[in-house]
């Protein structure tokens, strides 16, 4: 689903004459991908998803970087600075004594963060890629212990920014597989939309 020249001869030679138009939408999102504004959109989402918003940043780079693979490595490194930026915050902001909103979390899910950091401090926060906790109660309940910012952030770079930048470069790389079927792309997001709310929905039933 990579970008091509949106031209009639650039299609004809991509596709042959009988091939499947590409995606409007596809294009828009493509033009956004490589754009200033794609970038601030990928941070600011691994951002706010470390302080309260509760969809992760890899459902950002599944849209952009599948759009434009080319531009897939700069989103997944912006979405991964993001997110350890918005963790850096939620630490300090619970340092202070500053409850964020921490929608769709539940009372085990913040027990569980709570005897994983009483482990393993700051480095407790290497769990949260496989354990389906979301990031922002990892960042929260160091902050409440005072862990260490900077053993907390280094913790969550390897961590969650590692997973993050994997993330966007493997979505690149399906993006640049799938250049053939860059007509389905409305599709596609589709059953990204579709597969994040199902995985949501059995993730917090089953933590509570």
């Amino acid at each position: 689903m990579s970008d091509a020249p949106d031209t009639p001869d650039a299609r004809t030679a991509a596709h042959g004459p009988a091939g499947p138009a590409d995606s409007a939408l596809r294009r828009r999102a493509a033009r956004l991908a490589r754009s200033p504004y794609g970038t601030a959109l990928a941070a600011g989402w691994g951002f706010a998803e470390a302080l309260s918003w509760p969809v992760l940043p890899e459902v950002a780079l599944a849209a952009l970087c599948v759009a434009d693979p080319r531009s897939g490595p700069k989103l997944a490194a912006s979405a991964a600075v993001g997110s350890v930026a918005g963790g850096a915050v939620a630490y300090g902001l619970a340092r202070s004594g500053v409850d964020v909103p921490a929608p769709l979390t539940t009372a085990r899910m913040r027990a569980t963060v709570a005897e994983q950091m009483a482990a393993e401090g700051a480095k407790g926060v290497r769990h949260q890629p496989l354990a389906g906790i979301p990031y922002k109660l990892y960042a929260a309940r160091a902050g409440r212990e005072g862990l260490g910012a900077t053993a907390f952030t280094t913790a969550s770079a390897r961590a969650r920014g590692t997973r993050i930048l994997g993330a966007g470069l493997a979505l690149s790389a399906f993006g640049a597989a799938a250049r053939g079927q860059r007509h389905r792309y409305p599709a596609y997001l589709a059953a990204v939309g579709t597969g994040f709310a199902g995985a949501l929905t059995l993730i917090v039933r089953g933590w509570r």
